[in-house]
């Protein structure tokens, strides 16, 4: 697949400068230098040289990196799909790598089923009850752009979840989060981790609220731990709260990122999910 990087510059700027700004490992501008990949004003160019405001210089990105990982057969959900990102909407139970039958497989066998050849590479995960939207990116250039969004906070994940007890106003939960030394989970620390949390009631039934969760951080366990903080845990949460008919009520509801090739926001929606629909009876 033909993946071409083509930028109009809009500032005066070295090529490395550029180059950095995508976040490319030092051994990735060397092998997109030496094996004649960049050209600026349509000439070849090799070289760390100065750029002016105006400039037009395309990339080629291509890759063909066939994954190596063995595929699961089994149908996924494609959210959106382009020449450089996949979207997922990610089933309830089922892990994002791991042993066997891992969403990372199913991802396998999807590019293996669709004759894609592209290395599974997940930009983010979700706990194994946690259903929604998974980003995946097809091409190993552009990982490190990912990874460097998703570090600066510029990947927003919004999340739906169904929370014990009546949440009446919006509120930010702003408290730190570290390991429980004494089991394995997580829990407020003023030693831990900055963690922030916004939170918005959307719905009331029968003594549970239908909340929407926006992240400004991404720790581990995150929602869970600050929820059951305030004394609102998840409903089916066993590790923070307590044991229910259903699973742990969080689905990844939106995610929101810039595009690498064209630099448009790209917002992806996943549904609610029936069994939480079935929960809050709507």
């Amino acid at each position: 697949m033909n993946v071409i990087l083509s930028q109009t510059l809009q500032k005066a700027q070295s090529l490395d400068e550029f180059l950095d700004s995508y976040h490319f490992s030092k051994k990735q501008k060397h092998r997109l230098k030496m094996e004649k990949r960049i050209q600026v004003n349509q000439r070849l160019c090799m070289h760390n040289i100065s750029l002016q405001k105006g400039d037009h210089i395309d990339i080629d990105c291509e890759e063909e990196e066939k994954s190596t990982l063995e595929g699961y057969e089994t149908e996924i959900e494609i959210l959106y799909e382009d020449e450089i990102v996949l979207v997922v909407n990610k089933p309830i139970h089922m892990i994002i790598h791991g042993d066997e039958k891992t969403l990372d497989q199913a991802v396998s066998y999807y590019y293996q089923k669709t004759h894609q050849n592209h290395p599974v590479l997940h930009v983010h995960r979700l706990d194994r009850d946690t259903s929604g939207c998974i980003l995946y990116c097809k091409n190993s250039f552009f990982l490190p752009y990912f990874d460097h969004a998703l570090k600066e906070k510029q990947i927003k994940r919004t999340y739906l979840a169904i929370v014990e007890g009546e949440i009446t106003s919006s509120m930010t939960l702003n408290q730190k989060i570290g390991k429980d030394r004494h089991a394995n989970r997580y829990r407020v620390s003023k030693t831990g981790m900055d963690a922030v949390t916004h939170v918005k009631p959307l719905r009331h039934d029968h003594h549970q609220t239908l909340i929407k969760c926006e992240l400004e951080t991404g720790r581990t366990h995150q929602i869970r731990v600050h929820l059951s903080s305030i004394h609102h845990p998840l409903v089916g949460d066993e590790l923070y709260g307590k044991k229910d008919s259903m699973r742990c009520a969080l689905h990844s509801h939106t995610l929101t990122f810039v595009h690498p090739i064209t630099l448009k926001k790209i917002q992806i929606t996943s549904p609610m999910p029936q069994d939480m629909r079935a929960c809050m009876k709507i």
